[in-house]
């Protein structure tokens, strides 16, 4: 079985369309994917009835973007996408994403950058990409990464901090639609000598797995975390953090094989 549980469409920040992402699982030959846009389940019903016209089995995801004294993204898997818990949260979102979108460009009219702000991206999911998009189309800057680095990145000219959810915030969510909250892209967590500390943070409140599998891993790293995953007992997922053009990183190229306690709790 071949699966890609992290993934990203045009109803977000990549640069395919939910149903593109379903039809591209098919000529990759990915039985099992996960649409996981970034604060947002709008394209997730487009996926499933695409996949399940192609016989690809999409699981209803998203991914919230936390922050603490770092930041934290949590991916919620099988969540009821009608949830009246979740989709007030992701409102409440919406609302914070694009004030500081707006606020972004604000700053940037300081140095006399102009975007047009018709351009942007009115949605949950609007965010920092999307600015660094419009910085390369008018001439501004030479790339996403030299957009990031001059004005939109921590230490840029245009900076705007965000007001997120806190992980604690970002595991209830996730659990009050009725889903399985996992940590993505652990590493960070790793590096920072905090993973064992936010696990024992967050299991309580209904954290259930680690993104063991991810592109940037090593086979060091990614055995390490299925040793993590089951000393607390949790799912060990993967996926390539697809964005289509956004991210040179092919979807499907994470291979991993899943392991019958997490395949159990998905319910693949």
């Amino acid at each position: 079985m071949k699966l890609d549980l992290h993934l990203h469409s045009t109803a977000s920040d990549g640069s395919d369309s939910p149903s593109r992402i379903a039809e591209l699982a098919k000529e990759k030959g990915i039985d099992v994917i996960a649409l996981t846009d970034h604060d947002t389940v709008s394209g997730v019903k487009e996926a499933l009835d695409k996949g399940k016209e192609l016989g690809v089995k999409v699981l209803r995801g998203v991914e919230l973007s936390a922050f603490s004294s770092y930041e934290v993204h949590v991916l919620g898997y099988n969540i009821d996408i009608n949830s009246a818990a979740l989709n007030g949260k992701l409102e409440e979102l919406r609302q914070k994403r694009v004030s500081r979108a707006h606020k972004i460009l604000d700053k940037l009219e300081a140095f006399n950058i102009k975007l047009d702000r018709s351009q942007l991206k009115n949605d949950g999911s609007v965010g920092r990409p999307h600015i660094a998009q419009l910085l390369l189309r008018g001439g501004y800057v030479t790339s996403i990464q030299d957009a990031f680095e001059r004005y939109l990145g921590k230490t840029g000219a245009a900076y705007v901090p965000s007001n997120r959810l806190t992980p604690l915030e970002a595991v209830k969510t996730i659990k009050a639609a009725g889903g399985l909250a996992v940590l993505a892209h652990p590493l960070v967590f790793v590096n920072k000598g905090v993973l064992d500390d936010l696990i024992c943070g967050l299991k309580p409140f209904g954290l259930d797995g680690l993104e063991a599998n991810y592109p940037s891993h090593t086979p060091e790293i990614t055995a390490h975390l299925y040793d993590v995953a089951r000393n607390y007992r949790l799912i060990a997922t993967g996926g390539t953090d697809y964005h289509g053009k956004i991210r040179p990183v092919e979807m499907g190229s994470v291979e991993w094989r899943i392991d019958g306690y997490t395949r159990r709790r998905l319910e693949i």
